[in-house]
């Protein structure tokens, strides 16, 4: 399920809740809207706050007790849902719903279920993502979110004064940070990279202490001088550490080769500094938002407090959630992996590895091109 769908089946189900009210909420099997927003988001891989806003949406159409957002019109992508639905009958829409549901419910078993994700293809899609849908903008934050962020630098010691566009940071040691409201919207979209970044690095760190061995050097070693590494030893750990996540011995073994890739590869993923450093991410994440580290490096520092921060991570999944007048996905696409010619010969190299037997193998061109590799 790409983006686009995933956002039309979400207005599809908001409209259904917004017309048909508690009905659609017995129909479904959930017993009040709470329930329908959490379960619906789980489906969908959506915020629920989501869920709940397009509805929110609907409402001044309908005649369900509620006002909703009355204050504007329906943008585009729901004025033509609104249009499309209109002259269906509830029972077809119900029908309608509880089918994408279920569509959505097994699209959503099979895709990003990987322990690790294809670093490397999750950084270029996010990128192309980020460059096509990104719109250079005025943006008016929510309130929602004001208070999120706002609660968030305060534990930190931080403060912030908000304007109409822009934002006055001001540091524990009284420096201020002018923020355009711009650099919140940009940030958004690298929190996937951020995270899954962070997931490599956690599961280094259990690599490394599994291995009794200190995080800093290690980690030059790895990058630095790869052939003095004991790999072997390696794959094994990380496939100890990983099982916890995985039961299928092939699961872990993938996940292992793209740890060991993480640790010995730093051109796969953009990497400048080495992974046992605190700010390891900041050269990719500016990367890939084409941002200059002297004058806008603070947006790595919000990509940081997105992701480690619950309320805000869901709240900058969607623009609809944080924004009062943009709208589309951020960090939450799915990423399509994307198979090397490297990663196509590590496979190989696995399935010698795995027997006693000493083999060579060649493979042509064209059959490098049929398993999925460039020629």
């Amino acid at each position: 399920m790409n983006n686009n769908d995933k956002k039309r089946i979400g207005l599809i189900v908001s409209y259904y809740l917004s017309r048909c009210d508690m009905k659609a909420v017995r129909a479904l099997g959930y017993k009040n809207f709470r329930e329908a927003f959490d379960k619906i988001g789980d489906i969908l891989d959506e915020n629920p706050n989501n869920i709940k806003n397009m509805r929110d949406e609907f409402d001044p159409y309908f005649d369900n007790g509620r006002r909703g957002w009355y204050q504007r019109g329906l943008r585009a992508s729901r004025q033509e849902v609104f249009d499309e639905l209109a002259n269906c009958s509830d029972q077809e829409i119900e029908l309608r719903v509880k089918e994408i549901l279920g569509m959505a419910t097994e699209q959503s078993k099979m895709e990003n279920t990987e322990v690790l994700k294809d670093l490397g293809a999750l950084i270029r899609q996010s990128t192309i993502h980020y460059n096509q849908d990104f719109v250079w903008q005025d943006v008016e934050l929510t309130d929602d979110f004001k208070t999120a962020y706002e609660e968030y630098l305060d534990r930190n010691r931080w403060k912030i004064e908000y304007f109409n566009s822009t934002s006055i940071i001001t540091t524990p040691t009284s420096k201020n940070i002018f923020v355009p409201n711009q650099w919140f919207v940009i940030a958004s979209y690298a929190v996937g990279v951020y995270s899954e970044l962070n997931k490599y690095k956690g599961f280094f760190e259990k690599v490394t202490g599994y291995q009794h061995k200190k995080m800093d050097s290690y980690a030059k070693q790895l990058r630095d001088d790869t052939s003095s590494v004991d790999k072997i030893a390696f794959l094994n750990a990380g496939k100890q550490t990983l099982m916890i996540e995985k039961e299928k011995p092939e699961s872990t073994e993938k996940a292992a080769r793209r740890l060991w890739r993480f640790a010995t590869d730093y051109s796969w993923w953009s990497g400048q500094k080495t992974v046992d450093r605190g700010d390891f991410y900041v050269s990719v994440v500016l990367n890939m938002l084409n941002l200059v580290n002297v004058s806008q490096g603070y947006v790595a520092d919000i990509v940081n407090a997105y992701g480690s921060d619950g309320i805000l991570r869901g709240l900058t999944r969607d623009l609809t959630s944080f924004t009062k007048n943009m709208e589309g996905e951020t960090y939450d696409i799915v990423i399509r992996s994307e198979n090397t010619e490297k990663e196509i010969a590590e496979s190989i190299e696995a399935v010698i590895e795995s027997t006693t037997v000493p083999h060579r193998i060649k493979i042509s061109a064209s059959s490098i091109q049929k398993l999925g590799g460039n020629k």
